[in-house]
């Protein structure tokens, strides 16, 4: 049923107002005696527990706890948020619209033509078919040649089906590319059949269990990893500066202990050397 309009103006009212409260007044350029400079960091609003906002309507996740404790180590700059849907991050980092984009980002080559990656990465990101429990068909990518999977606009996961499609354009995988959809809209359309896979990471795929699963096991990892990598934070290209100040922040926590701790604190494990 269609919401009525009353409730969708109110929607993106709220939803405009709290990504104007949380990037603050925007870029401000350092003052001439070396005064601190402004960074807009652009991250999600619903992928739990990375980056969302709680009931309050506050920034929280690991990418905000993260970015919390690499602000502290630079005095030189100070950090301020805008959230926004996950496709629209990095269309943000391409107008210039902010500085910093963190979202679990993977590299991969056709996003590291367009931005400059860290280079130090900060979360274990590896991927797998996810399925309907009680699916037996389907072990690797071969097994999804004319069926239907779960993917978003500009996602690595989408990379890889699309790489893979390319290599064998006689019978792709049909990409059903769902943008914004919510953790229970994903379960749901695989227990359906509206979706025949999505590729998720095995603690999202424990996360929707433990979840929607009443105890039991709904979705199960297929096979062996579709792909093994880990998450950056990312820049625009020329952004060296940002980068070095940012990745020296990150290699500094993870030899404190500090990175480890805010992982197992907010994901439930230490994912930032294995997954």
């Amino acid at each position: 049923m269609k919401k009525p309009i009353k409730q969708l103006a109110a929607a993106a009212f709220l939803t405009a107002l709290s990504a104007a409260i949380l990037s603050g007044c925007g870029k401000k350029e350092a003052s001439a005696d070396g005064g601190v400079t402004k960074i807009v960091v652009g991250t999600g609003n619903a992928y739990e527990p990375y980056c969302y906002l709680d009931d309050k309507g506050n920034l929280a996740g690991y990418e905000y706890e993260v970015l919390k404790a690499v602000d502290h180590l630079l005095p030189q700059y100070e950090f301020d948020y805008q959230t926004s849907d996950f496709a629209n991050v990095l269309i943000s980092l391409d107008a210039g619209k902010i500085d910093i984009a963190a979202h679990q980002y993977e590299w991969n080559k056709e996003r590291d033509e367009k931005y400059l990656f860290g280079k130090e990465p900060y979360t274990t990101y590896v991927t797998y078919l996810a399925v309907a429990d009680n699916r037996t068909d389907i072990q690797s990518l071969d097994d999804l040649q004319g069926l239907k999977v779960k993917s978003s606009t500009g996602s690595n996961s989408a990379f890889i089906l699309e790489s893979y499609n390319k290599e064998h354009p006689d019978n792709p995988i049909k990409i059903d590319y769902v943008n914004n959809s919510t953790d229970e809209e994903t379960v749901t359309g695989i227990l359906n059949g509206v979706w025949d896979a999505t590729i998720l990471t095995k603690r999202d795929t424990e996360k929707l269990n433990k979840i929607y699963g009443n105890g039991s096991n709904i979705l199960k990892i297929a096979g062996e990893p579709v792909q093994s990598s880990s998450t950056y934070f990312v820049f625009a290209k020329n952004n060296t500066e940002l980068q070095a100040a940012v990745d020296g922040a990150v290699k500094q926590l993870k030899e404190s202990g500090e990175l480890a701790k805010i992982s197992v604190d907010i994901i439930g494990g230490d994912y930032t050397e294995s997954e």
